[in-house]
């Protein structure tokens, strides 16, 4: 078992540690996407980062100089189809692009590694974690204060009326694309209301508690 490690790593020596080395960031980056419970986690990472290693071996080791890019292609076009099956989409809403963006920075950095890049291949796990776990905060940041949501109000007729884009403006809230219908005794009213999200909390109690509601959503 030693002569064989022995002469292993005499003639695959430089191959061994890229392999290593991918299999460290893949695990990395697996182990952020694990812990927030990502379909694609701490495995899934780790196989891919290490599998476009040994593609990107290969696709040198073949000896083919004019298209020693071409099995790098075709890795690329692999990883699409793996990021693809984590999209999901639910009613209006998408998940998943962050983790399949994170399948396909794990393949390059399996590349990286392929081609003897460390440090490059180091610097951009670095980002990576970064835009993954740091720029989570800041994207919370902007999703409180900037948030838009996509109102429809009914009302009923025979109740008091409300001035709805008034008690909008006194919350500070930004409301466009507004329509008004009326189907039979209600009054349909339909807007995007955008701003800080305690704000839009604010106006959901508010209409809760007016009775001229016959219901809402958003």
């Amino acid at each position: 078992m030693n002569s064989i490690l022995n002469n292993l790593s005499h003639i695959y020596g430089d191959e061994l540690i890229k392999i290593f080395v991918s299999v460290l960031c893949g695990s990395i980056l697996g182990f952020e996407r694990e812990i927030r419970g990502k379909s694609a986690g701490f495995r899934t990472l780790a196989l891919i980062c290490f599998g476009s290693t040994i593609f990107t071996i290969c696709s040198y080791l073949l000896g083919v100089d004019a298209n020693r890019d071409r099995v790098a292609a075709n890795v690329i076009t692999g990883v699409g189809f793996l990021g693809a099956g984590v999209i999901f989409r639910n009613n209006i809403a998408v998940s998943g692009i962050t983790t399949a963006a994170s399948i396909w920075i794990s393949a390059a950095i399996g590349m990286l590694v392929g081609i003897g890049a460390y440090e490059l291949a180091g610097v951009s796990m670095i980002l990576s974690l970064f835009i993954l776990y740091a720029m989570d905060y800041i994207q919370f940041w902007i999703d409180f204060r900037f948030q838009h949501r996509d109102y429809k109000i009914i009302l009923d007729l025979s109740a008091e009326q409300l001035e709805i884009t008034a008690h909008l403006q006194d919350l500070k809230l930004r409301c466009i694309n507004i329509k008004v219908l009326r189907s039979g005794n209600q009054l349909i009213w339909q807007a995007q209301v955008s701003g800080r999200g305690d704000r839009l909390e604010t106006f959901n109690n508010w209409l809760l508690n007016q009775r001229a509601i016959s219901s809402f959503e958003w």
